[in-house]
């Protein structure tokens, strides 16, 4: 190999990296590609192609014309980042990593990298699956205990003494988190198994807030707590699933009141932006730490500030995240540390040919 002119000991090396490799330049034309590209995508992966005529993905030429555009490499998140691609009857997952390749200061083309990661997408399959069956397997003795517990608390198989009321309580209390932890549980693995459902029709925004903050408005009077919403006088309509979003909108508004304390303030607000709404719930809580925020809307991530410890079980954001995302829409996070938090999702506007 030491015998190799340096160009093709470089170019032997390239061609036998284990991912599909592609160089293009400022027109998206390919010149040149690894081995594993064409074992990929076949003979259609040529020279002086486009790489959209080569691989037919949309999404990765839309990341593509992002990075010549700006001039820097590609940014987002890890699902934003991924692409499927079937080959030979089988299912690919690849990661895409997308650099700018510059000569003497001025913008050549990109160098596309695709990272297999099939098996992690393989084994959070059986992951969720075993979640899902587990779940399910719960749901029926949670559901009896529940019904022993609020037979005894009435009294239908006899008196129960003042303290074995407050077990009873503390032990439906304890039922009713596991039930709700159960819910969100399946929730997410629907979810996650492309099969969920969205009722989709026109919604009026104010009666959709105010359904989503009556149920905490109370919880939030007895916490001392200031719940505000503001909209404006005139919004246009908004185009879901009307029960998915009031649960996005209560269950972050829920959270906020987890996280601030007697005084303070949650104010839910409503934009209107170009041709989406932009959904806001804002508190003066304890904030959150920085090492949290990039992955707060993950599964099972749980937030720990200085002041209190995480509570639920990291479900309830990685399922709004899903909900929003089946929407065509996106959610977010802005906050520091003692000074609160504001997370934001946009919903489409509804248009009349969606009913069509």
């Amino acid at each position: 190999m030491n015998s190799l002119p340096q160009r093709a000991y470089l170019e032997t090396i390239a061609k036998s990296l284990p991912d599909p490799l592609f160089v293009t330049d400022c027109s998206q034309k390919v010149i040149w590609f690894s081995d594993k590209a064409r074992e990929i995508f076949g003979p259609e992966t040529e020279k002086g192609r486009s790489l959209h005529e080569i691989t037919g993905l949309d999404k990765l030429q839309q990341l593509l014309e992002e990075v010549l555009s700006r001039g820097e490499p590609l940014e987002c998140s890890y699902e934003g980042a991924t692409i499927k691609v079937k080959h030979l009857e089988k299912k690919y997952f690849f990661k895409v990593a997308i650099n700018p390749i510059f000569y003497e200061g001025k913008l050549r083309g990109a160098l596309v990298q695709l990272t297999d990661v099939t098996r992690f997408y393989e084994m959070e399959k059986i992951k969720s699956d075993f979640v899902s069956i587990v779940s399910h397997e719960f749901r029926t003795p949670l559901t009896t205990i529940l019904m022993g517990t609020e037979m005894l608390r009435k009294g239908l198989l006899g008196e129960i003494t003042p303290r074995g009321k407050e077990i009873l309580e503390a032990i439906d209390q304890d039922c009713s988190r596991l039930t709700r932890l159960v819910d969100n549980l399946l929730e997410l693995s629907r979810i996650e198994s492309g099969t969920i459902y969205l009722e989709q029709e026109a919604i009026d925004v104010a009666g959709l807030v105010q359904e989503a903050v009556r149920p905490l408005s109370l919880q939030a009077e007895k916490k001392g707590v200031r719940l505000v919403v503001d909209l404006p006088d005139h919004l246009p309509t908004i185009y879901g699933d009307f029960n998915k979003v009031v649960w996005i909108l209560t269950n972050l508004v829920g959270n906020a009141l987890r996280y601030t304390e007697a005084g303070g303030s949650i104010t839910v607000k409503v934009r209107h932006r170009g041709n989406r709404l932009f959904f806001s719930v804002q508190d003066t809580g304890c904030g959150i730490p920085r090492q949290y925020q990039d992955k707060l809307f993950r599964k099972y991530v749980q937030v720990r500030s200085k002041d209190r410890a995480a509570g639920g079980a990291g479900l309830g954001l990685a399922i709004c995240k899903e909900i929003v995302v089946a929407h065509g829409g996106e959610i977010w996070v802005e906050s520091e540390e003692g000074k609160g938090s504001t997370f934001t999702f946009t919903m489409p506007l509804y248009r009349q040919e969606e009913e069509i």
